[in-house]
């Protein structure tokens, strides 16, 4: 009896080692015939969520790599559209230069103006239907700066009130819109306190005397002159603005100058308590007299904490005297000088081309940003810098900008004779986000086009693309019909290209960062895959072995407890 209860336990341990060989078997053949060590969370629960994860992120790459390939298609579609209106504008340069040659007649030059209308027109066709998958890209939707402070909105787009031609004698602006100079025009142009968005400009290029324009009374101003031409000569500034947040965009050609014999102890362009000047046209200040304040800044011996901003716009300032060309006036003080972008060239003599003005003016920081392109010369006060017997804090200036500077007793970029200046340093990069911190007012980015290319919700490329219409590229009513708007028409055809180029070249920057970004999402999928393998994935030859090892000992198993059974049996035909 003790033989048979041995024996039955002989056997229930054979079966359970059975058992055992058999579940193993199983498991060796799933891998063997699946290829992966791991078939569910219970052959190794952390191998198995860690590989899962990398399964996610192998997953997300992969779109990662078809984003970034869609959006290299979206942009090269935008630069498409952009070389399309590069090749425009070297047509409409080509017929400027044609229209600007006396072989033509004003017939001519009418006919000329026929095809430079058509050609225009195009550049705004493209500006308006270049697109992917439904995006128009060229429209301003996706623009880079959107505040006011550095492209206010231009008056004619955004009212319905007709052009208003401003009668003979002073005049007081009491409504949003346009405004026109008749030619003979003489008077005072006041805006009306807590009034915006006014545009004034002339209908003929024939030179006015005798027009001054005052902002409003509350500033917060956002005026725009297209062609003015004003020659004054009285001691009145120009165009004053008053109070703080005054913004002034430049369309067009427009010359303002002082002439005659006296002491000018305003400045041309009177900042008021602070002054933002932007646009794609041309603003030429010229003054002459014995003794001038300065082009753009304030007056003999006045001071304000405001600060003078230039983010856009051509400006050619000619003074001869004592004020700086963007300053002080003789005696004045102002907070910081900061030149975000645009092209400047300054002629002063003992004010500093851009910076103080003479006696005892001072300026506190002067900031060249990256877009900035100056050529700034001076008599005895510096180029850019402090004038003569005057005062300049810091100066911060853009390895990125052009800047060229001379002096003939001052220092081309510092102190003016007998004058004092703070540091000058030169830094790689001042973009706008840099330069916010000597702006008063906000930088605001548009919305951008953005092209996620990474596995985390902040991983993406924010695009922008600048509105290529040609009112934002200053081509607003370009007239080659007489040789005079023939030859502005070159220098604001000029402007329009470098304008494209640079959108042409943020593109292409864009394109080139998103190849990398793809080539790096490649390896960072391969790698990723590598690794989630050898995680995951059976060594197919030991997972042979291992299922062939089980197999035999299973079938080993069975015989074993075949076996057993067999003496159970013999035990029991005793008994019979």
């Amino acid at each position: 009896m003790a033989m048979t209860i041995m024996n039955n336990t002989g056997a229930m341990l054979t079966l359970g080692q059975l058992n055992k060989n058999i579940s193993k078997v199983g498991k060796e053949l799933k891998k063997a015939s699946s290829g992966m060590k791991l078939n569910s969370a219970g052959d190794d629960a952390s191998g198995y969520a860690i590989s899962e994860k990398m399964r996610v992120r192998i997953r997300g790459l992969y779109q990662d790599e078809q984003n970034v390939k869609n959006g290299k298609s979206l942009l090269k579609v935008g630069a498409g559209g952009i070389d399309n209106i590069v090749d425009e504008l070297r047509n409409l340069k080509e017929l400027a230069l044609n229209a600007a040659n006396d072989h033509n007649t004003d017939l001519d030059r009418a006919t000329l103006q026929k095809e430079f209308d058509q050609r225009t027109a195009n550049i705004n066709d493209i500006a308006a239907t270049t697109n992917y998958n439904g995006k128009t890209l060229l429209d301003g939707s996706y623009r880079r700066y959107r505040k006011a402070a550095y492209q206010p909105a231009d008056p004619t787009s955004i009212t319905t009130s007709p052009v208003t031609v401003i009668p003979s004698g002073d005049y007081t602006v009491a409504t949003e819109g346009v405004f026109e100079l008749p030619p003979g025009y003489t008077g005072t142009i006041t805006i009306a306190s807590g009034l915006k968005n006014v545009k004034l400009r002339q209908q003929t290029s024939a030179p006015l005397s005798g027009v001054y324009i005052k902002g409003p009374a509350s500033g917060n101003a956002n005026l725009w002159i297209e062609n003015l031409n004003i020659s004054n000569s009285r001691d009145e500034s120009i165009i004053e603005f008053s109070g703080s947040d005054n913004y002034l965009s430049i369309s067009g050609s427009n010359t303002l100058s002082h002439n005659g014999s006296i002491n000018y102890d305003k400045v041309m362009i009177n900042m008021g308590d602070g002054l933002t000047l932007c646009g794609r046209g041309v603003l030429n200040i010229n003054d002459t007299s014995p003794q001038s304040a300065g082009g753009i800044g304030v007056n003999e011996r006045q001071s304000t904490t405001g600060s003078i901003i230039i983010s856009s716009g051509t400006y050619n300032i000619n003074i001869s005297q004592a004020g700086a060309g963007i300053g002080t006036g003789w005696g004045g003080t102002i907070n910081n000088i900061v030149v975000a972008g645009g092209n400047l060239n300054i002629n002063s003599a003992s004010g500093a081309a851009i910076g103080s003005g003479d006696g005892g003016a001072t300026v506190n920081n002067i900031v060249i940003g990256n877009d900035a392109k100056i050529n700034a010369n001076a008599k005895n006060g510096a180029g850019i810098g402090s004038g003569s017997t005057a005062n300049a804090g810091d100066i911060l200036i853009s390895k990125r900008a052009s800047v060229t500077a001379s002096s003939i007793t001052g220092e081309s970029i510092g102190k003016g004779r007998n004058g004092t200046v703070g540091n000058v340093t030169y830094t790689d990069n001042l973009g706008l986000d840099d330069l916010e911190r000597y702006i008063k007012t906000e930088i605001i980015d548009g919305i951008p086009l953005t092209i996620h290319h990474g596995t985390k919700a902040n991983q993406a490329v924010k695009v922008y693309i600048n509105d290529m219409h040609t009112e934002s590229m200053g081509l607003t009513d370009v007239s080659v019909v007489t040789r005079d708007k023939a030859v502005n028409a070159i220098s604001l055809i000029d402007n329009a290209i470098d304008y494209a180029l640079d959108e042409a070249t943020y593109i292409g920057a864009y394109i080139s960062r998103l190849e990398y970004t793809e080539a790096n999402l490649v390896t960072a999928n391969e790698s990723t895959q590598a690794s989630e393998s050898t995680i995951r994935d059976a060594d197919m030859a030991k997972a042979m072995t291992e299922y062939t090892k089980s197999n035999v000992l299973a079938q080993a198993s069975q015989s074993m407890l075949a076996q057993a059974n067999q003496t159970s049996a013999s035990v029991l035909s005793l008994l019979q």
